[in-house]
């Protein structure tokens, strides 16, 4: 006999339950493996995926090599247990031989007899267990339905705030194109306002321009009337005052040959004139300019009362200086 590990793994283990289940199974009156209340929980624990390996079957090792396998099971009358027993210990010692372990220990334990009256617990549990599954299938399927459900009501509400939000923005922009044609019409309409406004200054100021040349061309045409007829009165002062000053001169000249021929005073210079005659002519000259001045702030004043302009204020400084000097 092949010597054996001092321990058995645990797929080993699984192995030997599979084979120890499978040849107690196939003993002439073994309803089934387990008691009633291990196969019920078995059938439950199987429906949802947590079944174990071998239902009603325990195997155990020892550090000297011997392996005991416990077996449970249900006997169908009238068979006698003590037979059914004992052929199952010989099934299931007979399966474990072929693993080369040391010494095997079979033990039967019957849970009970299932008469042709009884109702097999299993198949309760195993009903109950699928009546729980088909309604625990019901409720995933009506959570599911719901799910899409509500995610098809919240698409739709995604596609309704997208749609109502798009519409505001489309009326948003309307409106922003609205007011901004509308302030372009205003900044044009004010710019075409501001644009005559201009062009009606620019007329004004043309038209006061030329009023105001018109202004000036008459003061200086009375300017140069005043001024001819001043140089003409100051020409013909001087005219007068030369012939005073001969006439002075021949009568002096008269006067120094008496008094030289009576011995009187020595001979003089005939162009030497008396300083008070000299200012004879200095005032007849004096007096024409101020006529002259005169007529000429005369014609500022003119020229000021129709509008005032830089060209008549310049004149009635110069006339209120010589005013001033005289």
């Amino acid at each position: 006999m092949t010597t054996i590990d001092a321990t058995i793994d645990p797929p080993d283990l699984d192995a030997a339950a599979t084979l120890v289940a499978t040849a107690a199974g196939s003993v002439p009156g073994v309803h089934a493996l387990g008691s009633l209340l291990g196969r019920a929980s078995d059938a439950v624990r199987e429906r949802v995926g947590l079944s174990r390996t071998a239902p009603g079957v325990k195997i155990d090792t020892d550090r000297t090599g011997s392996v005991a396998a416990t077996v449970s099971l249900v006997v169908d009358y009238p068979h006698k247990l003590h037979a059914v027993s004992d052929a199952v210990r010989t099934a299931v010692r007979s399966a474990l031989e072929p693993l080369g372990r040391g010494e095997i220990d079979v033990n039967v334990v019957v849970t009970g007899v299932f008469g042709p009256f009884d109702r097999d617990v299993v198949d309760e549990a195993e009903e109950k267990a699928d009546a729980v599954a088909a309604r625990a299938s019901e409720v995933v399927d009506d959570v599911k339905a719901r799910s899409k459900d509500a995610a098809a009501r919240a698409s739709a509400v995604a596609d309704d705030v997208k749609a109502r939000t798009s519409a505001a923005a489309d009326d948003a922009k309307a409106r922003a194109s609205v007011v901004a044609d509308d302030v372009r019409a205003r900044s044009k309409d004010a710019a075409a306002r501001a644009s005559a406004v201009a062009d009606d200054a620019v007329a004004r100021s043309k038209d006061l321009a030329a009023s105001a040349s018109e202004t000036v061309d008459v003061a200086v045409s009375k300017a140069k009337d005043v001024a001819a007829g001043a140089a003409a009165a100051v020409d013909e002062t001087v005219r007068a005052a030369r012939e005073r000053v001969a006439s002075n001169d021949s009568r002096a000249d008269i006067d120094a040959v008496d008094r030289v021929t009576d011995g009187l005073e020595p001979e003089r210079p005939a162009e030497a004139v008396p300083a008070a005659e000299r200012g004879d002519v200095r005032d007849v000259v004096a007096d024409a300019l101020e006529d002259a001045a005169v007529d000429i702030a005369i014609a500022a004043d003119e020229v000021r009362a129709d509008d005032e302009t830089p060209a008549t204020d310049s004149v009635q400084s110069v006339v209120e200086d010589d005013r001033r000097r005289s």
